[in-house]
């Protein structure tokens, strides 16, 4: 074990004088893993630490912290957390648990936290079924005998992971469902010790019929409104209310484009379970993986079908037909699309759900044709209770009034163009200024990281620590820097960014106070003078400006006093 600092054996002197009592924060975990062992239950971990107090003179139980399904792999653990805030206010100063593993199964993280960070706050450690106490001296078998426990309970949870991952595996490919909720249409049940889906009784004849409606033609809108019309409940409210068809008081919503597209695409309909998709991420080793095609566990006459595979394969064929001529009547013109630049500002004043642009293509003639753009709420083509009452305005009607809203906004202001261009370089220089002396901080800190990081080898070098210590205090230095190269290069991305706002600004206040029409527009210009858009169904508009209450006002004193 690393050697106790000077400091810390100081502090120590206070605790070894009679009469000294020590308040107890009793630490209990259960993992994930653990379950089914009783002698393992939080209660009785609890219990434990509390018998062990009754029996010592100078402990008191001070507070209990546990936390219920973790893993000991890591410290991110609320009721953990919550014991070390208390350590750091001097709440409790020892920490009592039924064995190492429940404090924790990472061997280098327990024992940082054993001979570095306890010895610190003079903390004293007990571990009840292992005998240890760091407040009596421990031999060197003692210290030993430790190390070893916690290097087999870090080994014995990877040892754990890797057993539960393949067995995982291997239930999927025996056709084992190992997910949540399951599709529509079916239900999970136990069968011979392997979870099976079962299909349901009106839900899966919904599947059936969706799949027919399709097959004969039908489009997914017409689905979705004969869906409606059934009073049938959108899969979401059916797992709430339990049953499929709408009963008397309550909500019908109708289906969503895209349920009704993944009921049409989902092969566990023909009885096959695909439980990883590719291109899915999942939680290994620490980090997030993504799989890869020949990862996919597949398997197929898992459970009984509700349709036939040759009435999937048809759908599916018909599915792929339709995208195809979807995309080539979406082709655009040789012209480039212009920008949306009210995109997430508009908002409908009868829903408030967000307006979508509209694209129409007005043939003149054989060779010319007029592309024209409008505004409308998406909920216009619903059919339930959330139908919006159907309105439309022209993007030429909503940008001549948009026009001349900040006209007047700046009119109002009472400033010349002078004044307000001069006001927007005043803006951006302050924020210049600021975002230069963050960046000065940042580089004077990653210096002082470098030589703090030499401080430390030196110390190493002439035996003043160990070399677990200097690897550990190496490892966080680094960290540090790394972590202070990656602010800084993200400020430097964030002041170009806010240099080309403020000249974007500049030219959009010069263009707009000429009062052209063509006033350059765009729509970071938009975003950073308009916050929000309304547009009701009479046509009238109402527009929230980013600057309305304070930035006209500035401008209004600045042009007082020149």
């Amino acid at each position: 074990m690393a050697r106790i600092p000077k400091k810390a054996k100081e502090m120590q002197q206070p605790a070894d004088m009679a009469g000294f009592i020590w308040n107890a924060g009793v630490y209990a975990r259960l993992s994930v893993d653990s379950r089914g062992r009783k002698n393992e239950s939080i209660d009785t971990q609890i219990e434990i630490a509390k018998e062990y107090i009754r029996k010592s003179e100078n402990i008191v139980l001070a507070e209990c912290y546990t936390d219920l399904g973790k893993t000991g792999t890591n410290f991110e653990r609320a009721g953990f957390e919550k014991m070390m805030a208390d350590v750091r206010r001097h709440k409790i100063n020892c920490v009592i648990v039924k064995d190492f593993s429940r404090f924790g199964r990472n061997y280098i993280e327990t024992g940082n936290y054993m001979e570095k960070i306890f010895p610190f706050f003079n903390v004293r450690f007990i571990s009840v079924s292992d005998g240890y106490d760091s407040h009596r001296t421990q031999g060197e078998n003692d210290v030993l005998s430790i190390n070893l426990k916690n290097i087999v309970n870090e080994l014995y949870a990877k040892d754990c992971a890797e057993k539960v991952r393949a067995i995982k595996k291997a239930k999927m490919e025996q056709g084992c469902y190992v997910g949540g909720i399951p599709s529509y249409g079916y239900s999970a049940k136990w069968l011979n010790g392997k979870k099976v889906l079962f299909p349901e009784e009106n839900a899966s004849d919904v599947v059936r019929d969706i799949y027919h409606l399709f097959d004969e033609g039908k489009g997914v809108r017409e689905i979705i409104s004969w869906l409606y019309g059934q009073q049938i409940h959108r899969p979401s409210d059916y797992r709430k209310v339990g049953h499929v068809h709408s009963e008397k008081g309550e909500l019908l919503k109708q289906w969503p484009d895209q349920t009704v597209r993944a009921i049409l695409t989902n092969p566990v309909y023909i009885g096959t379970l695909v439980q990883i998709g590719a291109g899915g991420e999942v939680c290994r080793k620490g980090g997030r993986h993504i799989m890869e095609p020949d990862e996919v566990v597949t398997a197929a006459h898992t459970h009984e079908p509700i349709i036939s595979e040759e009435l999937f394969y048809r759908v599916s064929s018909k599915i792929e037909e339709k995208r195809k001529i979807e995309l080539q009547k979406k082709k655009l013109p040789a012209d480039i699309l212009p920008e949306d630049i009210y995109k997430g500002l508009l908002y409908c004043g009868e829903c408030g759900g967000k307006l979508k642009r509209i694209c129409s293509s007005n043939r003149k003639s054989y060779q010319i044709s007029v592309r024209t753009y409008s505004y409308g709420c998406p909920n216009i083509q619903r059919m339930d209770a959330l139908k919006c009452g159907g309105h439309f305005i022209s993007f030429h009607a909503i940008n001549r009034i948009v026009l001349q809203a900040l006209r007047n906004e700046f009119n109002l202001s009472g400033a010349r163009m002078k004044t307000l261009v001069d006001f927007n370089r005043k803006q951006a220089g302050e924020k210049e200024k600021n975002a230069e002396k963050k960046k000065m901080e940042i580089q004077a800190r990653i210096q002082d990281v470098d030589v703090e990081m030499s401080s430390i080898y030196i110390q190493y070098r002439t035996g003043r620590i160990d070399k677990e210590a200097f690897l550990n205090l190496k490892a966080g230095k680094e960290t540090e820097k790394n972590n202070l190269i990656k602010g800084l290069s993200k400020l430097e991305i964030d002041m170009g960014q806010r240099r080309k706002e403020a000249e974007g600004m500049e030219r959009f206040i010069r263009c707009l106070w000429k009062g052209k029409d063509s006033a350059g527009l765009d729509g970071q210009a938009m975003r950073c003078l308009v916050e929000r858009i309304t547009v009701y169904k009479d046509r009238r508009v109402e527009i929230s400006f980013n600057f309305s209450k304070g930035w006209t006002e500035r401008c209004r004193r600045e042009a007082c006093h020149r």
